[in-house]
């Protein structure tokens, strides 16, 4: 998919979500809650070390669950969470592959289905971490910025 297609995607999937005026990182999980009919649970396992794989969607029965490695900031936790969100917005649910996966504590086992990236250069990819920084621009321009820090770049690269 060309550079122009994986924009054209991503542009089409936000113009769809309803946000209302002050988007939040809430306002969207709500949205996708309301949209697949069943709760998102947002959990850090620490065993990920976030170097090549930072966070994996999981589907169990009636709830979604983001996993994400141990995050540095706010910031890079919204973006890995947002990232998640941007596969589940963009349909990719219904076309991932499984991933065997270690038992997440406190969900039965086995999930019914799994989202993980197997390269970080697919479309898919590609699509999600563009969504995300759309996502990402709207919380931001919507934010009083307590830090100085508008995009948050210090905090998460800093």
């Amino acid at each position: 998919m060309s550079s122009w297609k994986i924009r054209h995607e991503a542009r089409k999937a936000i113009r769809q979500l309803d946000l209302g005026p002050n988007p939040s990182l809430h306002a969207i999980q709500s949205w996708i809650e309301a949209k697949c009919g069943h709760p998102i649970i947002v959990m850090e396992l620490a065993t990920l070390r976030g170097d090549d794989l930072c966070g994996w969607w999981v589907l169990y029965e009636g709830i979604n669950v983001v996993v994400h490695a141990p995050v540095r900031s706010t910031w890079h936790l919204q973006q890995i969470v947002l990232h998640e969100f941007a596969h589940l917005i963009l349909g990719h649910q219904f076309t991932a592959t499984s991933l065997e996966l270690m038992h997440l504590p406190g969900f039965p086992e086995p999930p019914l289905m799994t989202l993980g990236r197997s390269s970080f250069v697919d479309d898919a990819e590609a699509t999600a971490e563009y969504l995300a920084d759309l996502l990402t621009a709207r919380i931001a321009h919507h934010t009083p910025d307590a830090t100085g820090d508008p995009a948050g770049f210090d905090q998460v690269f800093g």
